[in-house]
């Protein structure tokens, strides 16, 4: 039998929403990294054909993460509104509450909604339009003797 959440059981599931997106868009961070590096001393050379390959499954996997990015926020959003409705909250949660609808919360949502799409545009960028300079072009690995 199910039982109820209690005010104890939504906040701690908001804010573990929070650290499941933070956990996302660090793995986003990581998939843009490894993108840059490839790009850097592979992908630069390569066909218009792997290039695009390249972006797609680059694209499947920064998908998957704002998808499961996406979710978490609905999570979260819905267990906002169930702590508003609760009659007599608690002061942590009432606090919790209010810093999350002062311009704190609503900034940090800008910044990580406008994050992804910077992050998608900049590995476009540098994939398709992005040249090394001459200098770094020539830099070849020797052998010692």
């Amino acid at each position: 039998m199910l039982r109820p959440m209690t005010e104890l059981d939504l906040l701690n599931l908001a804010r573990g929403s929070t650290a499941i997106e933070i956990g996302y868009f660090a793995q986003m961070i990581t998939i843009n990294f490894a993108m840059i590096v490839a790009i850097y001393y592979f992908l630069n050379q390569a066909n218009l054909v792997m290039k695009i390959m390249a972006f797609i499954a680059y694209m499947v996997g920064m998908a998957l993460f704002l998808g499961e990015m996406l979710f978490e926020t609905n999570v979260k959003v819905t267990v906002l509104a169930a702590l508003k409705a609760l009659p007599h909250a608690s002061a942590i949660t009432t606090l919790y509450l209010a810093l999350y609808d002062t311009w704190l919360g609503v900034t940090i949502a800008a910044l990580l909604n406008g994050a992804v799409w910077i992050l998608v545009l900049g590995v476009f960028y540098l994939l398709f339009f992005w040249k090394k300079s001459p200098e770094e072009r020539d830099v070849t690995i020797r052998q010692r003797p």
